[in-house]
């Protein structure tokens, strides 16, 4: 009788194991992971996310309150920094003494002092458009942005210095449906990434801005096969491009030079953001309510190494563009909320 409950009861924890196992597609040999209690965020809407390595904070920004969030990195919040009306994106300078924050309602950007929060500078774009910037980027010392609203939507720089210089590049109308998203890497140097948001042609450009005006290097519609751009994420040497969107159901790594597929990561439905970190480990996020949602993959790999519920039970899902790592690959943040449920701060620590 005892050997036949003891069969029972690890047979139970055996087809417990596999269920959990096999959550996620191609999971089955990776383990689960949970994360710390969330932290629940005075904010209504995140749209960005920037890691201070100097002082060790998190700043998250939202455009519907006009204000960023400042968090430690195990998820305390420090402070709340109100007053930035349209708070859309944020870029650090290279030594983390400036936070630079779009005002797509102020048609602005602000430069806020990492050490006291108070305002350095506010620096006019000058637009005329009833969205001002609302994506950053910054190369060699220009800060490059995306502003406007559907068709009309372009490109603008601000190079920085005693005499900053406001520049709008006049793209031709059409050429992108909306501001589109855009991405910059040190080891990336002289290229800014642009990415549709707002339309199935999924369009990506790498624009070379060494002369100071963006000229294309390469662009293709729908490389991959993905549709509108829900993330964006480079590799460590800047190479290899992440272009999260929420279909085809899978992560797809592009190579920087062609935009061709390098290679594929099998998270499921529906791909809604990625981070890299120092080590190359790809954190690819999910639209899901209930189950894994984040998965941890090596550079290359066809399976991922952990699989992670970010809010197990909850049904609250993973936020779009949600997911940063620490600078030294030993945290992952996570964001979650959407439709009314209030936004979270989950500190991984795979």
């Amino acid at each position: 009788m005892r050997r036949t409950r003891l069969r029972a009861v690890l047979g139970a924890l055996l087809l417990t194991l596999l269920a959990l196992l096999g959550a996620a597609p191609g999971a089955t040999a990776a383990p689960a992971t949970t994360t710390t209690p969330a932290t629940t965020l005075p904010i209504e809407y995140h749209t960005d996310t920037a890691v201070d390595p100097v002082h060790h904070r998190l700043y998250i920004a939202d455009r519907v309150s006009g204000s960023v969030v400042v968090t430690d990195f195990d998820g305390r919040i420090v402070r709340t920094l109100p007053g930035l009306p349209g708070a859309a994106d944020l870029v650090l300078s290279p030594d983390a003494r400036t936070l630079y924050v779009a005002l797509s309602l102020g048609d602005a950007i602000v430069a806020l002092d990492t050490a006291t929060y108070r305002t350095k500078a506010r620096y006019a774009t000058g637009t005329g458009a009833p969205t001002g910037p609302v994506r950053l980027a910054l190369v060699d010392g220009t800060l490059w942005f995306s502003y406007g609203e559907q068709w009309e939507s372009n490109l603008g720089s601000l190079t920085l210095g005693r005499r900053p210089v406001v520049r709008l590049a006049h793209l031709p109308w059409g050429t992108w449906a909306g501001p589109p998203m855009l991405l910059s890497s040190p080891t990336a140097p002289g290229l800014v990434i642009a990415a549709e948001q707002y339309s199935s042609a999924g369009t990506v450009t790498v624009y070379d801005v060494t002369s100071g005006a963006p000229v294309v290097r390469t662009t293709q519609d729908n490389p991959g096969g993905i549709y509108d751009v829900r993330d964006l994420a480079l590799s460590p040497d800047g190479r290899t491009l992440l272009a999260v969107s929420g279909a085809p159901y899978h992560h797809v790594a592009l190579r920087l030079a062609d935009l061709s597929v390098e290679h594929t990561y099998p998270t499921g439905a529906y791909p809604n953001a990625a981070a890299v970190a120092p080590d190359g480990t790809v954190a690819a996020g999910v639209d899901r309510s209930y189950g894994e949602d984040v998965l941890l993959f090596a550079p290359g790999a066809g399976t991922p190494s952990q699989v992670i519920d970010v809010n197990p039970g909850s049904g609250v899902s993973l936020r779009g563009h949600g997911l940063v790592w620490s600078p030294d690959g030993t945290r992952l943040f996570a964001l979650t909320g959407e439709y009314q449920a209030p936004l979270a701060l989950h500190v991984i620590t795979p």
